[in-house]
């Protein structure tokens, strides 16, 4: 028989032997190392915990700078370089939120008292309504007197209104922390805006050169659609906010600018957003007459089929197209995570996820 190697023999020699006497305790080992693992895991976590509003900035700033892309690429089809025009987009950028902060947030703002005086007058004139009366003597189950009590004691109570103003104070205090990130984040969307093509070109260093050019395309194809999504969704929803601060000023609300920013923030959401500002609309415009709020009712949904079926194909008509239930799935779970930035986010990053699933994971597959 062969002589067997001299670490093997060793083993089995240990093994018919038993365990030697004054060697190191080996579970001891692997506990202290566990314990150093899980210890750096947790770092990291409380690292990533802690630059997590960073990162958010980053991230924020990066889909900004996407959004403008397919604006710095119109204007250097013109025959500008790049810088400036990338400089001509930041300038109308920063143009459009100078002139959202300075005219359109004021008149919001002013108008929310407006609207919350309007509110109370409407409640307390309701028991005189005969919908009302009837209601109340119709349906014993249904305490509406005790809800209407609750509700304009909510709105008219000194206390409440004081605890209200304590929560304007943690309102303005975190005011200057938004102030702050709205200085971070254009900072670093222009300096994306700028520095995007040398960014990408820097990334793709670290690919090994046979994949490089496969990459490339891929991240390319991937960063575009995102853009196009996310400056497709900006456009939609600022049609949207158009629309309804004309057809809430023709029917005569008493705050059509806050309606049109609520409708503008509710649309950014994909799919659900348009019928959750749709709907809040219609419940507002109840303040001014039940006519009123059934005809902008039945206008809004004549919109909303018109920009399902004519708008939204023309906008995003170069994104990625996504299945419904992939959009709607994902908007939940980035809503879930993030708010309505998450649901913004979530839908660009599952289109690229898909986009990358049939570029390389199905054809790896199917060559298989």
């Amino acid at each position: 028989m062969a002589r067997l190697p001299h670490r093997v023999a060793r083993a089995r020699a240990v093994r018919q032997r038993g365990p030697v006497v004054g060697l190191p305790a080996q579970p001891f080992g692997y506990a202290m190392l566990a314990t150093l693992g899980v210890g750096a895991g947790l770092g990291v976590l409380g690292a990533l915990a802690a630059v997590a509003t960073v990162l958010v900035y980053v991230g924020l700033a990066l889909f900004l700078a996407l959004a403008l892309e397919p604006a710095i690429r119109f204007v250097a089809s013109r025959g500008l370089p790049r810088w400036a025009a990338a400089t001509v987009a930041i300038i109308g950028f920063v143009l459009v939120i100078a002139l959202f902060v300075v005219a359109v947030l004021p008149l919001a703002v002013q108008q929310v008292g407006i609207f919350v005086d309007l509110l109370v007058d409407a409640l307390r004139d309701l028991p005189n309504q005969a919908w009302y009366a009837w209601t109340t003597q119709n349906l014993v189950a249904l305490d509406l007197n005790g809800l209407l009590s609750s509700l304009t004691e909510l709105l008219t109570d000194p206390q409440q209104l004081t605890a209200i103003a304590g929560g304007v104070l943690q309102v303005g205090t975190g005011l200057v922390n938004g102030v702050t990130a709205v200085v971070v984040v254009t900072a670093l969307t222009i300096y994306f805006a700028v520095t995007l093509p040398t960014m990408i070109a820097a990334l793709l260093r670290l690919v090994p050169r046979s994949r490089r050019a496969l990459t490339g395309s891929l991240l390319t194809e991937v960063l575009d659609s995102v853009g196009r999504y996310v400056s497709g969704q900006l456009v939609l929803a600022t049609v949207n906010a158009t629309f309804t601060l004309i057809l809430t000023l023709f029917a005569g609300s008493p705050a059509p600018i806050l309606l049109a920013v609520m409708a503008f923030v509710a649309a950014l959401i994909p799919v659900v957003g348009t019928v959750i500002g749709s709907t809040l609309v219609v419940l507002a415009t109840l303040t001014v007459s039940p006519f009123a709020a059934v005809v902008v009712a039945v206008l809004l949904l004549v919109y909303m089929q018109v920009e399902a079926y004519v708008l939204a194909p023309r906008v995003m008509s170069r994104a990625v197209a996504l299945p419904g239930a992939l959009v709607i799935v994902a908007a939940l779970a980035g809503a879930a995570l993030g708010g309505i930035l998450g649901a913004l986010v979530a839908v660009p990053v599952a289109a690229a996820g898909l986009l990358i699933v049939n570029r390389v994971v199905l054809p790896y597959q199917e060559a298989r």
